[in-house]
């Protein structure tokens, strides 16, 4: 006999249909089932949708709500082969929708969604069927819907009032029972976005969804109860939780999924980590801005001692190691890239304005001072020096202004026969090449770079190196003639 959710079929759909395998010349001439359907029964006639027969056989004094020699009515057979002109005439011709037939002892209904028959179901639930008829295995509608797999009635199931977490006769919820029967984490996923409850328990052994999980083995299932929060300290009947009853299984990918979220639990329930999270914001980038700054101040530090430092830095990135291993969380690590940026940031403002600020504006400051003190005792030395030339030509007359002297400096009539000219020009050279130590050195000497303690440059006091009140006299005695 042939299930009742899979009804055989006769003709081209049944055992009469041709062998794909025989050749075709050898295979009979196909015939379409209306040539013989008048001499069909009315449960064949229903199979395959002959509405005229079946009229004719039910105005012949048929009983539409007698069942067959299967127990199966005739509502049955067209639920469950999607006949909606039949089912229509037969409910209007007095079949009783919510009749019980078949092994199963199951409604149309419940043949209508093992077979998937979505739009049947629709057509029935308008009729006045009942989903909350259990039939002979105690499932209900949506039971049957999410065993099957058939997501899209069970939705349809849910919006016309059907509980996601309705028990069937042995207390089982859908939940529990996508967690023990079904080998995928789509029946599983859809019941949780549903918010289907993961600590109800069945009438039976008391077991959560987490139990039936772990005795079916399916790992995905106990993934997603887990997510969505499911206890894993919960016992049933006989005192087993589902760490238990993954050790009687032999799972060791559940023992170890287990565990792993019982600890993870455990440290989460702690009242630190609790504020660590409420706050991993600002830990984070305060964590990144002092493991920066220990790894600068060790690197910089004035010894000579590369063991000391090396074991400092091995001190410092131990201290962060335990940290991040104590903050495991994605959401704690996904924040450490933007809290490195953060961190780097503010120490370039603290270097900046710390460190190299205050000796650019005090070099600024002497430089302007003497740039002017330079300029004023040029001229100086300049008018002391044409003074000087024109004493030793015996020329006489009236001072030069600044301008005349330097064009009557620069004449070849004047200078050749003097060669002292050459040595104040040449002084003048001497003390601009010896202020210019070249770019390179320059900047170590300034910025005090020390490349890792390799190189000790000289620590120059350049507010002290020129003193504003002090003149620098750009002449020696030997250079005046």
């Amino acid at each position: 006999m042939a299930p009742p959710f899979a009804p055989a079929f006769h003709g081209p759909f049944g055992k009469g249909a041709a062998d794909p395998t025989m050749d075709v010349a050898q295979q009979p001439k196909k015939r379409s089932h209306m040539d013989d359907s008048g001499s069909w029964d009315i449960v064949k006639a229903t199979q395959f949708g002959i509405l005229e027969r079946c009229k004719e056989l039910v105005d012949a004094g048929y009983d539409v709500r007698l069942p067959d020699k299967e127990n199966v009515t005739l509502l049955h057979w067209a639920a469950i082969n999607n006949r909606a002109e039949l089912v229509k005439y037969y409910i209007s011709k007095g079949a009783i929708v919510d009749q019980l037939g078949g092994d199963l002892n199951s409604t149309p209904l419940h043949w209508a969604i093992r077979q998937g028959q979505l739009p049947m179901v629709i057509q029935l639930m308008r009729y006045g069927a009942d989903p909350s008829v259990a039939d002979g295995e105690g499932y209900r509608a949506l039971h049957l819907a999410i065993l099957f797999q058939h997501m899209a009635i069970a939705a349809y199931l849910m919006a016309k009032g059907q509980e996601v977490d309705g028990p069937d006769c042995n207390g089982q919820t859908p939940l529990m029972l996508a967690a023990q029967k079904i080998i995928g984490p789509e029946p599983t996923n859809f019941l949780i976005k549903n918010n289907a409850s993961v600590s109800a328990v069945d009438k039976v052994n008391r077991n959560t969804p987490l139990h039936c999980a772990v005795l079916a083995g399916n790992v995905d299932a106990a993934h997603i109860l887990l997510d969505a929060g499911a206890s894993v300290d919960a016992e049933n009947i006989n005192g087993h939780t589902p760490i238990d009853l993954a050790h009687q299984v032999h799972s060791p990918l559940l023992i170890h999924m287990l565990n792993a979220v019982k600890r993870e639990r455990i440290r989460s329930n702690s009242r630190c980590l609790r504020i660590v999270n409420r706050y991993r914001v600002i830990l984070q980038v305060l964590l990144c801005t002092a493991m920066f700054g220990s790894v600068g101040a060790i690197v910089d530090m004035n010894s000579e001692s590369w063991l000391l430092k090396g074991v400092l830095l091995a001190c410092v990135i131990g201290v962060v190691n335990l940290a991040m291993r104590h903050l495991p969380s994605p959401a704690f690590q996904s924040l450490l890239p933007a809290a490195s940026l953060v961190a780097s940031v503010f120490w370039m403002l603290v270097t900046w304005f710390l460190w190299f600020l205050p000796d650019i504006l005090v070099l600024e400051e002497n430089l302007t001072r003497q740039y002017d003190s330079y300029c004023t005792d040029k001229e100086a030395d300049e008018s002391a020096a044409l003074l000087q030339l024109r004493r030793l030509r015996g020329e006489a007359g009236p001072p030069l202004g600044l301008d005349q002297r330097l064009h009557r400096c620069e004449e070849p009539s004047l200078l050749h026969p003097v060669p002292a000219g050459a040595r104040v020009h040449g002084s003048l050279d001497v003390l601009r090449l010896s202020r210019v130590l070249g770019v390179v050195r320059n900047l170590v000497s300034f910025f005090h770079l020390r490349c890792c303690g390799l190189v000790k440059p000289a620590v120059i006091d350049w507010t002290q190196q020129f003193p504003p009140g002090r003149e620098q006299p750009l002449f020696g005695q030997a250079d005046l003639v």
